[in-house]
């Protein structure tokens, strides 16, 4: 037991006296968050409204809704998209009667919109009212008189918040935990093998799980120290308040850690060198940093992509952050994310069991 815990003490002393390190576990996330939350948390990255109805005005406000470069379009029922707006998956919801008004009176449609942020409410309730007036203005062409055809009645809803600060804190957590995994700990094997270091540990009383489990502990210890950094810098700079459970944000953070920390050990059973080590970890990090909505949502993404997407385990971290942070899920909530990094850590640990070598020469 003491050597495990020596050796553990000495990883993490390692680990925070390398100024790479250092910048790849704190530095870079936190200098990425300030810069995006300082230009990007008063903007808006698209809208996404959605259109309840199924007859011919309904079609009219969807197509040209569609025309617009930047708008999202979903539909379902009224009450399933009312409720998607409370919880700040909307940005409006536009309700369509489908029967047709009574003779000699127009259409009335409703505009539900989210009150709570008046910058993007704003532009929301001028896009749609464009929109419609659009849509009446044709349809009063088809007719013989010029009254209106369409009247738009618009209702305030107080939704969660949805600032981009807010959406950017879990991916920026999620993006930190995966490269100190994956690339800090597969330079550091590659290192320890290219300065024999692990051929000597192999002729002390270490046994290879010892060794193996202190550097887990170590880098766990790493994870919660960029969990607490991160969010205590979101708190403190940008307001950023953790809606759900703080226990569920470190569980899966550990988790989270630990599945991208095996796929590190893999890599270092592939590369021979610390450079090639780098190479291959950011050959794996770097589409998963832009495929896994680290730092924009990816609900316009083009239909070939969502099954790459869905495959990579960075997604299901973020992904599983972003519930209990922004919109304060439960744990029960977020299984799938937990079950799919669990299964990344198994799968992961078969492979670096596999490929692990104590020096070049295995």
């Amino acid at each position: 037991m003491s050597r495990l815990v020596s050796m553990t003490l000495a990883n993490i002393k390692m680990t925070y006296r390398a100024r790479q390190a250092l910048f790849w576990n704190l530095a870079l996330p936190l200098i990425l968050m300030g810069l995006l939350g300082l230009v990007l948390s008063n903007g808006s990255f698209g809208a996404t409204i959605s259109v309840v109805g199924k007859g011919p005005v309904a079609t009219l406000v969807t197509d040209s809704l569609h025309s617009i470069n930047g708008i999202t379009i979903k539909t379902g029922s009224e009450s399933d998209e009312r409720a998607a707006l409370k919880k700040g998956d909307r940005d409006a919801v536009v309700v369509v009667p489908d029967a047709p008004a009574a003779l000699g009176r127009p259409i009335q449609i409703t505009l539900y919109y989210d009150q709570t942020n008046l910058s993007r409410s704003d532009a929301t309730v001028s896009l749609v009212s464009q929109v419609v007036q659009g849509v009446n203005e044709r349809l009063i062409e088809r007719k013989t008189h010029a009254s209106p055809q369409i009247v738009l009645h618009q209702e305030g809803i107080a939704a969660v918040s949805t600032r981009y600060i807010d959406f950017l804190a879990p991916g920026v957590l999620g993006f930190s935990i995966m490269t100190s995994g994956i690339i800090g700990i597969a330079s550091r094997m590659v290192g320890y093998r290219e300065k024999r270091i692990l051929k000597r540990l192999r002729a002390t009383p270490m046994q290879a799980w010892e060794f193996i489990l202190s550097n887990v502990i170590s880098q766990l210890v790493v994870v919660l120290a960029q969990v607490a950094v991160l969010l205590l810098a979101a708190t403190l700079l940008f307001g950023v308040h953790v809606q759900g459970s703080m226990i569920s944000v470190v569980l899966l953070s550990l988790l989270g850690g630990l599945a991208f920390l095996t796929i590190g050990f893999a890599i270092s059973g592939l590369a021979a060198t610390e450079e090639a080590a780098s190479a291959i970890g950011n050959l794996i990090t770097m589409p998963m940093m832009f495929l896994s909505g680290v730092y924009f949502p990816l609900s316009g993404a083009p239909g070939w992509l969502k099954p790459v997407v869905n495959v990579l385990p960075l997604t299901y971290l973020v992904n599983g952050l972003r519930d209990v942070m922004e919109k304060g899920l439960t744990i029960s909530a977020v299984g799938v994310d937990f079950a799919v990094l669990g299964i990344t850590s198994l799968v992961g640990f078969a492979f670096a069991a596999r490929m692990f070598r104590w020096d070049s020469n295995n």
